[in-house]
């Protein structure tokens, strides 16, 4: 309903979708701290169920709720790399390959998502074809934005390119999240 200044949404004692989508995000960021991967996945899951297209798709945006609006869709994001991340964890590369493939396509510039792909292929024995990811998304940030690949993707190269034990499935995606001395 409207009032003066603005919209208020009255839930008639109900809950507010990104709410709970929030309180299962949460559980899962503190699933995947305390290393239940199996919880981490499935709350991450259950929290990305909750959307069901585009942020607030159906309202005329102002300023203020573009800005939530960018918020909603990093989040969502974010969560969705944690949940690839966790089934990383959990050994089910194979299972995600399609997913993260899709995703990347979608998101050619994502160098998270490629590092996964990358990651995941690599796992599913397909070192070559994780190479050639590499390459792509190289060749892509070079020609649009004149860019090398971050520090994370030319560490997760070099371990490629070495059979490298940091990439055993016991081994946690943050060895590759580390900054390199002086890049920002």
């Amino acid at each position: 309903m409207t009032q003066p200044g603005g919209y208020l949404l009255d839930t008639q004692g109900g809950s507010v979708d990104v709410r709970e989508y929030e309180r299962l995000s949460g559980g899962g960021h503190r699933a995947l701290e305390k290393g239940d991967y199996e919880a981490a996945a499935d709350l991450f899951r259950k929290a990305l169920s909750m959307w069901r297209g585009p942020a607030l798709a159906d309202v005329e945006c102002g300023r203020v709720l573009d800005v939530e609006v960018t918020r909603l869709e990093e989040s969502r994001m974010g969560i969705l790399c944690r949940r690839i991340e966790a089934d990383l964890l959990l050994g089910r590369h194979h299972e995600i390959i399609g997913e993260l493939f899709g995703l990347a396509a979608r998101h050619p510039l994502h160098e998270g998502i490629h590092l996964q792909l990358m990651l995941a292929l690599y796992r599913a024995g397909r070192r070559t074809t994780a190479l050639e990811v590499y390459q792509r998304l190289r060749d892509v940030l070079a020609g649009e934005l004149g860019l090398d690949p971050s520090y994370e993707l030319q560490s997760l190269q070099g371990a490629l390119l070495d059979s490298s034990s940091e990439l055993r499935l016991d081994q946690p995606l943050s060895l590759f999240r580390v900054r390199a001395p002086g890049r920002y």
